[in-house]
């Protein structure tokens, strides 16, 4: 049986990603809702869109996802995490009610933005919240919540979208609004952020509700709050006692290292080809050849995808994740190689009535092997390699890189593949993705199970000094 403070720890995490969610029924509205929006029987008074307006409402959700890691990040610092977790709320829930009263594409663009400002914040705010409050053997685990949470609902958008009226998804997406705002108030803010502002009291109240502790403090539990302590005493101030970051925090090889890894490692989701894939399931799948309607290739590669997280959140704290990147990394490029040369061989002529499977189940592994690893691991990574002084700071502009790249390869994927073949763009996937399977191998270290103070010392390390640490250890 689980204890209290574990049980406190994952009550905390699903509240939180209840956020993610929500973000994840946003985006599983587009597909559906898109083909609504371009026929004339579109709820907007007026008229259809064309598709060049529906490539821009796919992609500018991605305006509000970098004004998020601007807006949420410097909240998150300045007022709590708790603070940038109600903020995601009531984006959220402005968002949906935009839906309601929308008559015309300008208030259909405000939905994307809102949405996509929430779907940024839970990115940026929640991976951070959810490390701080967890303890080292589960924090993989309860970072894959993240990925869990927000491909329900995607696959809930799908769903409901496709056998639901326009308006009854938006109220059960207000619903989950509401619920999560009520949740939010009532979890205790981080620990770890509190003790940085220098709130004791505030914060050993919170680490006993994260720890399930009573009145008498167990060993473990002190030997936290000292190092808590410790993270506190260690990083400069000034005289207001605030943390200032300075230049020459970022210069030492641990945070270099640290830096270099958050950086590349959030390119592989991007560049893997699963983002403009949930995007554009339906023009996907046509393009591709598939016998199968749209609306049963989308739910398919929604679930599917779902139990890939799923997979992901069992596995990251056994397996570690290391493997898991390079597991997925390699996968994507197999199953986009793959695709890429059915793609080309069905534009050449030549006869795949026999193969017409191929489509689903190559795009449905593509997905799943992105779930189980790059889509949620670099997220769990980021917090774990860089140290407390840099992280919001770092977190913050590599986020921006990842909704920047995101933007992009939404924007003109349509571009690329009417010009140059859904083949050569699924290609240029797999190489990609080959590409992070060698960064990974050669340059990321393993962060399984251990503590913020044993990775720094990890990347800080020389090869040759590793013989001298056995040594000593035996």
């Amino acid at each position: 049986m689980l204890s209290k403070g574990i049980r406190n720890q994952y009550f905390a995490t699903i509240c939180a990603n209840l956020a993610t969610l929500i973000y994840g029924l946003s985006v599983g509205w587009l597909s559906p809702n898109l083909e609504l929006l371009l026929s004339s029987a579109t709820p907007l008074s007026s008229g259809p869109i064309n598709a060049s307006e529906a490539g821009w409402i796919g992609s500018i959700g991605t305006v509000g996802c970098v004004l998020a890691v601007l807006i949420c990040g410097w909240v998150a610092e300045i007022a709590g995490r708790k603070a940038a977790l109600m903020l995601i709320g009531v984006t959220q829930l402005a968002s949906w009610v935009m839906v309601i009263f929308a008559s015309n594409l300008n208030m259909i663009y405000t939905f994307r933005i809102l949405g996509g400002f929430a779907g940024g914040g839970t990115l940026s705010v929640i991976p951070l919240f959810v490390s701080e409050i967890s303890e080292d053997k589960i924090r993989g685990s309860l970072g894959a919540v993240l990925s869990i949470t927000c491909n329900i609902g995607i696959l809930l958008g799908f769903i409901l979208c496709y056998y639901l009226d326009y308006y009854t998804v938006t109220y059960i997406a207000l619903t989950c609004c509401i619920l999560y705002s009520i949740g939010c108030m009532f979890l205790p803010e981080s620990p770890q952020y509190l003790f940085t502002k220098e709130k004791k009291d505030r914060a050993i109240k919170s680490l006993r509700f994260y720890r399930g502790e009573a009145d008498n403090e167990s060993s473990k539990f002190i030997s936290e709050v000292a190092r808590f302590k410790e993270m506190r005493n260690n990083a400069p101030k000034d005289s207001t006692r605030r943390v200032q970051l300075h230049i020459k925090d970022l210069l030492n090889k641990s945070t270099l290292k640290g830096i270099l890894i958050c950086v590349i490692v959030m390119m592989f989701h991007p560049m893997s080809g699963s983002v403009p894939l949930i995007t554009f399931t339906d023009s996907i799948f046509r393009e591709s050849g598939s016998d199968l309607p749209p609306a049963t290739c989308a739910m398919i590669v929604a679930a599917i995808q779902l139990v890939g997280s799923y997979v992901s959140s069992v596995t990251v704290d056994n397996v570690g994740r290391k493997v898991l990147l390079i597991t997925s990394a390699l996968g994507c490029a197999i199953c986009s190689a793959t695709m890429g040369t059915y793609t080309f061989l069905n534009v050449s002529g030549v006869d795949l009535s026999y193969f017409k499977w191929i489509p689903v189940t190559t795009l449905s592994g593509l997905v799943f092997i992105t779930a189980i690893g790059i889509a949620i691991v670099p997220f769990i990574i980021m917090p774990e390699v860089l140290e407390p002084r840099v992280r919001g700071f770092v977190m913050t502009w590599c986020l921006l890189e990842f909704h920047a790249l995101a933007f992009l390869v939404v924007k003109f994927f349509p571009t690329v593949v009417a010009k140059l073949g859904l083949h050569a763009v699924m290609w240029f996937f797999s190489c990609c993705c080959v590409a992070s399977a060698l960064f990974v191998i050669f340059y990321v270290p393993e962060t399984k199970g251990k503590s913020f103070e044993e990775i720094t010392e990890s990347l800080d390390s020389e090869k040759k000094a590793v013989p001298k640490q056995s040594t000593l250890d035996v």
